[in-house]
């Protein structure tokens, strides 16, 4: 997985081409035998979200751009919400609020199977299922009490409810008819891509990165610059599409970058700021 991203940003297509099938095949394989191994609903959901993956590779490989990136947004729509409802556990999510979510997923999967062959209904039912897992995660998400908190958690909690928020204005765009109309295709890509994944990274990267990169990362409060940032950006990405103003939206892109480039500066700088220091501005 991590080769064909590589050989795709350096435009090395034919290298794609040989190891892409490979990859499509290999992600989902080890997603299967991990839920088969461990069998959970949370594992179960990224191996649905894995498949997905491969059928976008697949895709964009026989030139089903418009396919693929439905697919891709189902992968990371699946991975995301496993993830977070693996979390839900502390709150001891009933049969009813459980059903919902396997009700969720499995519209995301019908979307999913649905690209290729009716692409607009696809795309609908792929915003009506990202509406609804935003209502389930705004809802039912742990991030609702956390929010009351403070530190990282509190950090963490804003960026995962932020980021619910974008997941259902994509959505709502999708399930308008933003597939049929280019600037609203754009705006819906960048609501789902920047506004909510993104969000997802900025809230999860502090947790992650320090057990991966055995490095201590101390919370600061800087860390809510570059999260102000993404989000005003997206904002101003809407009102380009909105306005059809192509200087608007090209600001936005640049501003995505910069608003990124400073959340990676500020987490290198956690990890480099000398112990005992205060962590706020």
């Amino acid at each position: 997985a991590a080769a064909t991203a590589l050989a795709a940003a350096a435009g090395g297509f034919e290298l794609l081409r040989l190891i892409g099938p490979l990859a499509a095949a290999a992600l989902p394989a080890v997603a299967l035998v991990q839920a088969r191994q461990h069998p959970s609903l949370p594992g179960w959901t990224m191996a649905a979200g894995a498949l997905a993956w491969a059928a976008g590779l697949l895709g964009w490989l026989s030139a089903s751009i418009d396919a693929a990136a439905l697919c891709w947004v189902v992968f990371l729509g699946l991975t995301i919400a496993a993830e977070r409802l693996e979390l839900a556990r502390v709150l001891a999510p009933g049969g009813p609020v459980r059903a919902a979510f396997v009700a969720i997923a499995a519209l995301l999967a019908a979307a999913a199977a649905l690209a290729f062959a009716e692409p607009q209904s696809a795309w609908r039912a792929l915003g009506a299922a990202l509406l609804a897992l935003a209502v389930w995660l705004a809802r039912y998400d742990v991030a609702r009490r956390t929010v009351r908190l403070t530190g990282l958690t509190r950090y963490v909690a804003w960026c995962l409810l932020a980021g619910y928020v974008w997941l259902a204005a994509a959505g709502a765009m999708w399930l308008a008819g933003a597939a049929a109309q280019p600037l609203a295709r754009d705006a819906a890509l960048h609501a789902f891509f920047v506004g909510f994944v993104f969000s997802m990274i900025f809230g999860h990267a502090p947790l992650i990165f320090p057990s991966i990169l055995r490095v201590m990362l101390p919370f600061t409060a800087w860390l809510y610059l570059p999260f102000a940032a993404l989000h005003a950006t997206v904002v101003a990405r809407m009102a380009g599409d909105a306005l059809a103003d192509a200087s608007l939206r090209a600001a936005a892109g640049a501003g995505h970058a910069a608003a990124i480039a400073l959340f990676v500066a500020t987490m290198a700088a956690g990890a480099l700021r000398p112990r005992g220091g205060s962590g706020h501005p």
